[in-house]
């Protein structure tokens, strides 16, 4: 930064004495020259200025562990980005929500929640009824776009695909993502989507077509999907969560299968923290 600054005065202290050295040139000559200057101080500016890179790191097809962030959990300058906001998903979101009630009023700007064990995509996209398994919100049933636009939240996180990937493809299930999204954004265009890239499975867990592979095919196929639209992003944690096996790291898991330890939801926060502060700083 401070090199920014001197280089950037020097270049201005050019800029100054300029018309003392231009004479008997054209004002057209000087124009040049001006520009030129011009845009080696906004060069030199670019170049030497902290920089500032996304935290999402997400490469399709890559697989190794990603960098943790190093954040505080408790970091209270990210707060004000998670303000109004409401987090959707199945029990791994259920399991998020008694983390961030168990650190305490307050924290993440307590967020709405709208979660329930076993819920999938396909539960979500059927009809409502009293049968149906539509979450609860505001104490009645009903379907979640619905409830986003009720809630007038400005952002919605959600995690998804666990429960639908054991009988469908990662192409299907990233299909029927697609459509759940479709319909919040319907009902609510103002609303930024954050979709949390699917984690992965303790190795040992793995089972016919509900693999790891296949959640990485899924999280490529998000990943792509959340490029093509202004109102989506796409947050990778799962690859901060696993080992040199591809799968759930043990101190992770907290059943040899899929669902996490507290210490698995401090990395979440972290993930979700670096990356609110990247968008904040671009004054988004």
């Amino acid at each position: 930064m401070k090199k920014t600054i001197k280089t950037a005065v020097a270049c201005l202290l050019i800029l100054s004495f300029l018309p003392l050295v231009c004479r008997g040139e054209t004002i057209f000559d000087i124009e040049v020259k001006y520009s030129a200057l011009l845009s080696l101080v906004i060069a030199s500016a670019l170049k030497t200025s902290e920089p500032i890179y996304i935290n999402n790191n997400y490469v399709e097809g890559c697989r190794y562990a990603k960098p943790i962030p190093d954040i505080d959990i408790y970091d209270t300058e990210t707060d004000p980005f998670f303000e109004n906001s409401i987090f959707i998903g199945d029990s791994l979101m259920e399991g998020f929500k008694q983390y961030c009630l168990y650190r305490g009023e307050g924290f993440l700007s307590s967020p709405l929640f709208i979660t329930s064990i076993s819920l999938s995509l396909k539960h979500l996209l059927k009809p409502l009824s009293d049968s149906s398994k539509h979450p609860y919100f505001m104490g009645e049933k009903m379907l979640v776009e619905d409830a986003v636009a009720k809630s007038g939240a400005e952002r919605v996180f959600m995690i998804f695909g666990t429960n639908d990937m054991v009988g469908l493809t990662p192409e299907e299930t990233a299909a029927e993502y697609n459509d759940l999204i479709y319909r919040i954004h319907k009902n609510a265009p103002d609303v930024k989507i954050y979709i949390i890239g699917a984690t992965y499975i303790y190795s040992s867990g793995q089972k016919p077509g509900f693999t790891n592979e296949n959640l990485r095919k899924f999280n490529d196929a998000m990943y792509k999907y959340c490029q093509n639209y202004d109102y989506l992003e796409f947050i990778n944690i799962g690859d901060r969560l696993i080992g040199a096996d591809d799968g759930l790291k043990a101190e992770y898991c907290s059943d040899s299968y899929v669902h996490m330890t507290t210490e698995g939801y401090d990395v979440w926060v972290k993930v979700l923290r670096a990356y609110a502060r990247y968008f904040m700083r671009r004054g988004e």
